[in-house]
């Protein structure tokens, strides 16, 4: 893990000299040649970090700070009475003290130490941090005459000998890095790196490495003796952490960081399709989106492809790394590790999306490939308020890695998560019958059966994610029992399961009710859905008699079209009889033969083209 870590700083050139650290700042001071106060430059919010000296866990304590770039309290020595903070003026002085010692090396160090000792001058930059409306907590740094005083390169020998003095262990015997495999001196602490904090971090970072605790100590091993790492290749991993860490997507309450053995294009990168996939509950999709998912998988397909015939010139075996990570008490968690071949990714996140993919509810089209994040909304507790995604960090902590897990390495799919997908759906059809009958709403509209069935395509659209689920979970279900494949994207004639066509005969009573009576405020679906899907056989009869009335007061040709549908049916089920309690995998068949049912009635195929 460390080793791919650091292999991926030096391949992206992310290795920073050691003692130093990207950093995020709101501001510079300008300064002219002479020293005069020029301006208060406020930093865009989006800009990149800059690379400047860091004291490392020693700027936490009272005495020391970082160089160069620092809280604006302590570079104008802003005191607040109110905290009694001492320390600041403390850490000013060594703030200044750096310039001070490092004007030989770097002459404009000189310049803004002169300024910092200016009492007027230090007066209008701390007028100046107010105007522009920063906080003494704020990070800023200087630029003399135009310079950014970090981005000199003059006084890096100065501050390893400055560094050097604020260290407080005394330098032991070189040993051999645990990343590198080099002898050097271990670093005593690791630094801390930033990034986060959504996901439990701490403010001032998490630390990669700890050894403090007392169960580290039983072989008599303190702090850095039990891993050795030198600074250098430390430096270089959490560079790598820092930037892996920022550009990688949350999953229920972990940043899913990722990477590769090489550099790949962002069209080539799999892993990012599967965090980042298609469209979301009832979004329209837009042609261009369409082509860039396309042009996306041509190109890691052409990329496994050239891997293949051996074209990637030192590197055929490309591989694949992910490590989700949280944090916890100013330490990073770990939550998992999984690499492999960039091929056998590729394979299997094209075999994840064609799992999940299924005909849209109104039956024109195929779904999109969803974000594993808004799949893992439908695995959440009905009814445990709006706060989804700090529930999701809550509840699915460990389930949404086991079914990340699956999506990358082709397995199947958690039963836990398909109980609590059902769950989702039964209570969505039982809240929406509560909402209509406590609001009192009515189904009547100027535009009658279209209205009604427009409703039914909306709700059925923010439920296609679950439906999605529970056929990638039937799908890898049956692939490993070594059967049949049956459940496809769209309604399968040739699926004799007793389940699923209980599940498209609810579908067919509802769309009957829904066309004889569009004014009625809670339909057949509301009310018997949940019902049936546990155990159809003491619900089908009744649906059954409530058909004939229904369809007594259609036109004579649509009612025709429903009949022919139900004797089909009722003929695929020979003299099987109808259960009365359903296992999970029949109510998922009874789910999906529902959905398909209706889609393939709204899709408004006639009758012979069936």
């Amino acid at each position: 893990m460390l080793e791919e870590l650091y292999r991926y700083a030096v391949d992206h050139k992310l290795a920073a000299r050691p003692g130093f650290k990207p950093k995020r700042l709101k501001g510079y001071f300008h300064l002219s040649a002479v020293g005069q106060f020029l301006d208060l430059e406020i930093r865009e919010k989006d800009a990149e970090p800059v690379s400047a000296p860091d004291a490392g866990a020693a700027a936490n304590g009272t005495r020391y700070c970082n160089p160069l770039i620092e809280k604006a309290g302590i570079v104008l020595c802003i005191v607040n009475d109110e905290k009694k903070d001492k320390n600041v003026p403390v850490k000013h002085d060594f703030f200044l003290s750096f310039f001070e010692e490092g004007r030989n090396a770097e002459p404009l160090f000189g310049i803004a130490a002169d300024a910092l000792r200016d009492s007027g001058i230090l007066d209008e930059m701390r007028r100046a941090l107010a105007d522009k409306r920063l906080k003494p907590a704020d990070p800023v740094g200087f630029a003399v005459d135009g310079q950014y005083l970090e981005r000199s390169e003059r006084y890096y020998e100065h501050w390893n000998q400055f560094r050097k003095r604020m260290q407080t262990t005394s330098r032991g015997k070189e040993e051999r890095c645990l990343i590198t495999g080099e002898l050097s001196q271990p670093m005593a602490t690791v630094p801390k790196v930033s990034g986060l904090m959504s996901v439990g971090g701490h403010t001032s970072g998490d630390a990669f490495l700890c050894f403090d605790k007392d169960a580290f100590q039983s072989y008599g091993l303190k702090q850095s003796a039990n891993a050795v790492v030198s600074e250098a290749a430390m430096t270089a991993v959490n560079a790598a952490l820092g930037e892996l860490i920022r550009k990688a997507d949350v999953l229920a309450g972990a940043k899913m960081i990722h990477w590769y053995s090489r550099q790949v294009e962002k069209q080539e990168d799999v892993l990012s399709m599967l965090f980042g996939g298609g469209l979301v509950e009832g979004e329209e999709e837009e042609a261009s989106d369409r082509e860039e998912e396309r042009e996306a998988f041509a190109a890691a397909q052409a990329l496994v492809q050239s891997i293949r015939e051996g074209k990637q010139a030192g590197k055929p075996d490309m591989m694949y790394y992910m490590m989700p990570l949280s944090g916890a008490g100013g330490r990073m968690m770990v939550r998992g590790w999984n690499e492999g071949s960039y091929e056998e990714l590729y394979g299997n996140v094209c075999l994840w999306f064609e799992d999940l993919r299924l005909i849209l509810p109104g039956g024109q089209g195929m779904t999109r490939p969803p974000k594993l994040k808004a799949l893992c909304l439908r695995m959440l507790k009905p009814g445990g308020g709006s706060r989804i995604w700090e529930r999701m960090d809550h509840e699915l902590s460990n389930l949404a890695q086991r079914v990340t897990y699956a999506a990358i390495h082709g397995s199947p799919l958690p039963d836990e998560a398909t109980y609590r997908v059902l769950q989702w759906l039964r209570t969505s059809f039982l809240a929406d019958k509560d909402k209509r009958r406590g609001n009192g709403e009515s189904g009547t509209t100027e535009k009658g059966d279209n209205a009604q069935e427009g409703d039914t395509r909306k709700r059925g659209g923010q439920e296609t994610l679950a439906y999605q689920f529970l056929k990638a979970w039937i799908r890898r279900k049956q692939r490993k029992e070594g059967g049949e494949e049956i459940m496809k994207e769209e309604l399968n004639r040739q699926n004799r399961s007793i389940a699923y066509l209980c599940g498209r005969l609810m579908a067919v009573y509802s769309v009957i009710q829904e066309k004889a009576m569009p004014e009625v405020n809670v339909g057949i679906a509301e009310r018997y859905y949940a019902a049936a899907m546990a155990g159809p056989g003491l619900v089908i009869g009744k649906l059954s008699q409530l058909s004939q009335y229904h369809l007594a007061k259609l036109e004579r040709g649509l009612a025709v079209y429903y009949e022919k549908i139900l004797t089909e049916i009722y003929q695929s089920m020979g003299e099987s009889d109808i259960p009365t309690v359903l296992t999970m995998m029949q109510q998922t068949e009874f789910a999906l033969g529902y959905y398909q049912q209706k889609a393939e009635i709204y899709s408004g195929k006639k009758a012979e083209e069936r």
